[in-house]
C-alpha cells in the first residue's frame, strides 16, 4: 500500500494548494436549489443506470433513489455502507466473515454479496472467482462520490447475471467544475484520509481520487454473539481471548482515475484491503487476515453517428487476488499455523451498445456482450482440517449475451418499455486436486455443462395521469449463475451441477404530488425466488465439509411508502416504511420464518437549512427483529435455530 500512500500524499498536497478548493464536488448546486425544486423538476432529473443512457426518473421502468453529494454532506454520511443503510428497503448485516457489510433488500438476504450489482462510473465491480460484489473491493471514500443511483428491481436485461434486486452506480467522475478536495478524520479507533481533483483542460475532462482508511474494529464480548460460550471452548476460546479486541481490524486503500477526451473515455481503478475476519469460528489471537486486491482498466469510445444513432463500445479488464490466513485452533490441533487459502481471477469484458431513435415515439437500446475469463484459481493448505486442495479450470470460461430494450410511447400519457436478454455460458472444465504435490495426491475432473440459453425478459407500463401523478406497472426477471467457487465444491464432492438462480418481480408503483411541498411514492411488490443456492458448512475438530445445493423457492409480498414534505421553506423531511412477508415454499418449511428477513423497515430524515452553508440534519433507521438460520441437522434432525432471535434495533444520527 506504500505506493498508494505516496499518491494520496501527493494528491493531498496538490489539492491543498489548488486555488479552486471547494467544500463540495459541485459549487453550482446549493441547498436552496433543492429546496426550491418542484415535483415536476424532480421527475425530470436524469439518471443513466436504469437504461445505460440518460433518462428522466419519471420514464425509467423501475423505482429509483438518487443520493447526491449534497445529501452526503447534509446528513453527514461517513461511509458508503452508511449511505446504503439509509436507502428505503435496504438493511445491512455484518457477520464479520470478511465481506464487510452485505445488504438485504425488501426482506431477502442471500448471506453473500451476490444479489445487487455494483458499478463505479458504469463499470461493474464483480470479480469472477466468487462472483461477489464485496464492499471490501471498492472502499470508496465518501468525499470522492458525486452521486449514487440506486435502481431497484431485476436489472439482468441490461447488466446480466447478479442484478437480482437492482443496480447501484457510484459516480465519481463528474467534472462539471474544477474541483479540489482534501479530507481527513481521526477518532474512535478510525483514521481516514481522502483527496480528489476534477476538472478539464480544453476537450480533456478528468477526475482523480484516492483514499486510505484504518479501523481498529469493535471490542465486544463474544458472549454477546453466541447462545452459549461452551460451544467455543473446544475452539481455543477462553477467558484470555473472549473478546473481539484486535481481531477485527480493517485497512483499505482506493484509487480511481477517469478521463474523457472527445468521444474516448477511460476508467482506472485499484483497491487494496486487509480485513481481519472470523472464518467459521472466532479468531484466537490476532484475527484471520483476509487480504484482497482488485485492479480494473476500462477503455471506451462513444460516437453520435447521426441524429438518431449513437454507438458506445467498451473493453474492460478485471484482475482480482486474495489471500486468507486462518487464525483458529481446536483441541485436536497441535500445529503452529491453522492454514492459508488463496486465489484469484482475470477476465475481459467487451460490450457494444447502440442507442436508436427509430421513430418519433420509439427508442431502442440494443447491445452485444462477451465475457472471457482467462484464469480462475483457488488453493488452500489448511492443516487444522487436514486439508490441502487446488482448483483450476481446464478451459477459459466464455459467456455471451445480446439484449434489446425498447421505449414506445403510443400516446402522450402512456409509455411501454420492453426488454429481452439472451445469455449463455458455454460449458467449461474444472480440475480439483487434493493433496497436490504429495504421494497421496488425487484429482477429480468434471465440467459445468448447464449451458442452456437463458431468456431474460422485462416489461413495464408507465402512465402519467398528469404532471403530478404517475403509475408504473413493472415485471422483471433476473438470474445468478453459480460461480467457479460454488461449482468447484460440487466437483470435489462428486455432486450434481447447480442450476441458475432466478427471481421474478412484479411491482406496482404510484408517485403523486398532492401539493408543491408533498411527494408520496407507494409500491406493492411480489417476488418469486427460485433455485436459490445455499451453502452447508460442517466444521468439526479434524474435518471441514462444504457443499452447495439449490435450496428451493421463496415468495415475498410487501408494500413500501415514502413521504417527502417541506413543511417550511428551509425544512425538508422524509419518512419511509417497508413491510414484507417472505415464505419458504419447501415442504415442511411453510411454518418456519425465513432467516434474516425483517417484516418492518423504517427510515426517517429531516434537515433544516439555516444559511447556504449551515444546516442541521437528523437521520433514523429501524430494522425489525430477525430469526437466525434454521439447521435441519439439529435436535436429531428435528431442526432448530443456530442462535437466538436478533432483536429489532434503531440507528440515529445527527449532523451540523
Amino acid at each position: 500500500m506504500n505506493g498508494l500512500r505516496i499518491f494520496l500524499l501527493v494528491g493531498l498536497a496538490i489539492a491543498a494548494f489548488s486555488p479552486n478548493l471547494l467544500a463540495a464536488g459541485n459549487d453550482s448546486i446549493v441547498p436552496a436549489d433543492i429546496l426550491k425544486m418542484s415535483f415536476e423538476e424532480m421527475m425530470n432529473i436524469k439518471i443513466t443506470t436504469a437504461g445505460k443512457k440518460e433518462e428522466r426518473v419519471a420514464d425509467i421502468p423501475a423505482s429509483a433513489v438518487i443520493i447526491t453529494r449534497l445529501d452526503i454532506e447534509k446528513y453527514g454520511y461517513m461511509s458508503l455502507e452508511e449511505i446504503l443503510e439509509n436507502v428505503p428497503g435496504m438493511y445491512a448485516i455484518d457477520d464479520y466473515a470478511g465481506y464487510r457489510k452485505t445488504f438485504g433488500v425488501r426482506g431477502f438476504y442471500a448471506g453473500y454479496p451476490r444479489n445487487i450489482i455494483f458499478l463505479i462510473n458504469g463499470v461493474a465491480q464483480t470479480e469472477s472467482l466468487f462472483d461477489y460484489n464485496e464492499m471490501s473491493n471498492f472502499n470508496i471514500p465518501v468525499e470522492a462520490i458525486d452521486r449514487i443511483e440506486v435502481v431497484r428491481g431485476p436489472m439482468s436485461v441490461l447488466y446480466g447475471q447478479g442484478a437480482f434486486f437492482g443496480a447501484i452506480n457510484i459516480i465519481t467522475n463528474s467534472s462539471e467544475d474544477n474541483t479540489s478536495l482534501v479530507a481527513a478524520s481521526l477518532g474512535n479507533g478510525k483514521e481516514k484520509g481522502a483527496a480528489k481533483i476534477a476538472g478539464s483542460e480544453g476537450d480533456f475532462k478528468y477526475s482523480l481520487s484516492a483514499g486510505l482508511a484504518n479501523d481498529d474494529g469493535p471490542n465486544h464480548k463474544l458472549s454477546k454473539m453466541v447462545s452459549s460460550m461452551s460451544t467455543l471452548r473446544p475452539w481455543g476460546i477462553n477467558e484470555t481471548n473472549d473478546t473481539t479486541e484486535d481481531k477485527l481490524e480493517r485497512n483499505s486503500g482506493n484509487f480511481i482515475f477517469s478521463g474523457k477526451y472527445k468521444g474516448f473515455y477511460t476508467d482506472l481503478m485499484f483497491n487494496r484491503s486487509s480485513d481481519e475476519a472470523f472464518i467459521f469460528k472466532p479468531s484466537v489471537t490476532d484475527g484471520s487476515t483476509y487480504d484482497r486486491e482488485m485492479a480494473i482498466v476500462s477503455l471506451g469510445y462513444e460516437n453520435q453517428v447521426t441524429d438518431d444513432v449513437r454507438l458506445n463500445g467498451k473493453m474492460t479488464f478485471h484482475n482480482f487476488n486474495f489471500n486468507l490466513n486462518w487464525d483458529i485452533t481446536n483441541s485436536a490441533f497441535t500445529g503452529d499455523e491453522a492454514g492459508e487459502s488463496r486465489g484469484g481471477s482475470d477476465y475481459f469484458e467487451y460490450e457494444l451498445d447502440a442507442f436508436l431513435n427509430l421513430a418519433k415515439n420509439l427508442e431502442m437500446t440494443t447491445g452485444a456482450y462477451y465475457k472471457y475469463t482467462t484464469d480462475t484459481r483457488f488453493s488452500g493448505d489448511i492443516p487444522i482440517f487436514n486439508l490441502s486442495e487446488k482448483a483450476t479450470t481446464s478451459d477459459e470460461i466464455d459467456l455471451w449475451a445480446v439484449f434489446a430494450q425498447a421505449n414506445y410511447t403510443p400516446w402522450k400519457k402512456i409509455r411501454f418499455v420492453t426488454g429481452l436478454r439472451l445469455e449463455q455460458m458455454l460449458e467449461y472444465g474444472l480440475n480439483s486436486e487434493r493433496n497436490p504435490g504429495s504421494a497421496a495426491s488425487s484429482s477429480t475432473t468434471s465440467s459445468y455443462d448447464e449451458d442452456d440459453v437463458e431468456f431474460i425478459p422485462s416489461l413495464a407500463a408507465i402512465y402519467s395521469f398528469n404532471d403530478r401523478n404517475i403509475v408504473k406497472l413493472l415485471y422483471g426477471k433476473a438470474i445468478a449463475r453459480p460461480s467457479f467457487f460454488q461449482n468447484n465444491d460440487q466437483v470435489k464432492g462428486n455432486l450434481p451441477n447447480l442450476e441458475t438462480e432466478e427471481i421474478h418481480t412484479f411491482e406496482a408503483n404510484y408517485i403523486t404530488s398532492p401539493s408543491a411541498d408533498v411527494t408520496v411514492n407507494f409500491s406493492l411488490f411480489h417476488n418469486i425466488l427460485d433455485n436459490l443456492i445455499v451453502r452447508t458448512v460442517s466444521a468439526e475438530s479434524e474435518s471441514l465439509i462444504t457443499y452447495f445445493a439449490n435450496g428451493g423457492e421463496l415468495v415475498t409480498d410487501g408494500a413500501e411508502v415514502t413521504l417527502q414534505a417541506k413543511p417550511f421553506s428551509k425544512l425538508i423531511t422524509e419518512l419511509s416504511l417497508t413491510y414484507q412477508n417472505t415464505e419458504d415454499q419447501r415442504d415442511g418449511f411453510e411454518d418456519i420464518d425465513v432467516a434474516y428477513s425483517p417484516h418492518f423497515l423504517g427510515y426517517a430524515k429531516a434537515s433544516y437549512q439555516f444559511t447556504e452553508t449551515i444546516s442541521f440534519a437528523l437521520t433514523g433507521t429501524y430494522v425489525d427483529e430477525m430469526e437466525t438460520e434454521w439447521d435441519v441437522r439439529m435436535n436429531n434432525f428435528a431442526g432448530g435455530r443456530v442462535g437466538q432471535e436478533v432483536d429489532g434495533y434503531y440507528l440515529l444520527g445527527a449532523n451540523l
